[in-house]
C-alpha cells in the first residue's frame, strides 16, 4: 500500500513526501530516502510549495464549481485535493506560522480583491467565484488547526469576519456557491463561538429563499447541538 502511495505523482503525495522528508529521523529516513531517491532532489521549502498550491488553485482556468445534490454548489475533486494538500502542509508547520504566512498573507487579500471588485472599485482584477469559494473552504479547515492547538481567540476573530460576511449575503447578492462556502466555513469554526455563530447561521437558513442541502443542514444541525451542549 505505502509503494502504492509514495509512487504516486498526486499534489496530495507530494505534501506527504515533503512532509515525511521532514519528520523521519534515522533508518526509516534512510529507507525513504534510498527508496524515493531523495538524494537526487533538494528539499522543497513548505512555504514555497503552499504558495505554489495556492497559485495554481487560482490560475487554473478550468476551475468550476461541482453540483452536487448533497452538498449542493461543491469545489470540484481536483480542487479538493489541493485544499488537503494544503491543509497537511499547514498542520506541520502548525498555526501561528499558518495564521501569519497563509490566512493573513494569502487568503484573506483573495477576499478583499473579491469584495472590492463586486464593489466596482478600479484597477481590481476580478477573482472568479469558485476562487473565493476555495479559500473560505481552506480558511474553515485551517482555522480547526488553530482550535485544536489552543488559539480559540484567533479563530474566533476569523469566524467574525466570516459571520458578517453570512449576514450580507442576501443584501449583497452573494453567488450560491460562495454562500454555502461561507457556512461550511463558519460551522468548522464553530467552537470558537457557538452560540453567536448558531444565531447567525440559523437566521441565514431562515432568510435564504434557495434550497439548502442535506450537508448543509446537517452542519447546522451539529453547531446547534454544540451551542446547547455549551449552555448546557
Amino acid at each position: 500500500m505505502w509503494h502504492d502511495v509514495f509512487i504516486s505523482q498526486s499534489v496530495i503525495n507530494k505534501a506527504m513526501q515533503l512532509v515525511a522528508r521532514q519528520r523521519a529521523k534515522g533508518e526509516v529516513l534512510n529507507c525513504l530516502r534510498a527508496f524515493l531517491n531523495w538524494e537526487k532532489n533538494a528539499p522543497v521549502d513548505v512555504g514555497f510549495m503552499v504558495s505554489k498550491l495556492l497559485l495554481t488553485i487560482q490560475l487554473c482556468p478550468k476551475t468550476e464549481f461541482q453540483p452536487s445534490v448533497r452538498f449542493g454548489e461543491d469545489l470540484s475533486d481536483s480542487t479538493w485535493e489541493y485544499v488537503c494538500a494544503i491543509d497537511l502542509l499547514c498542520c506541520h508547520q502548525k498555526w501561528v506560522w499558518t495564521h501569519d504566512n497563509i490566512i493573513s498573507k494569502e487568503l484573506w487579500p483573495v477576499m478583499d480583491k473579491w469584495i472590492k471588485y463586486r464593489k466596482g472599485h478600479a484597477n481590481v482584477a476580478y477573482t472568479p467565484d469558485i476562487i473565493v469559494a476555495s479559500v473560505l473552504r481552506l480558511i474553515g479547515r485551517l482555522g480547526q488547526l488553530g482550535l485544536k492547538e489552543g488559539f480559540p481567540s484567533a479563530v474566533k476573530n476569523i469566524s467574525t469576519v466570516i459571520g458578517m460576511f453570512i449576514q450580507h449575503a442576501q443584501d449583497e447578492d452573494i453567488p450560491w456557491g460562495v454562500q454555502l462556502a461561507a457556512v461550511y466555513a463558519l460551522c468548522d469554526l464553530s467552537p470558537s463561538n457557538p452560540a453567536e455563530i448558531s444565531k447567525i447561521l440559523e437566521a441565514w437558513r431562515r432568510e435564504t429563499a434557495r434550497s439548502v442541502p442535506a450537508a448543509v443542514l446537517g452542519a447546522l444541525d451539529e453547531v446547534g447541538a454544540l451551542c446547547a451542549e455549551g449552555r448546557g
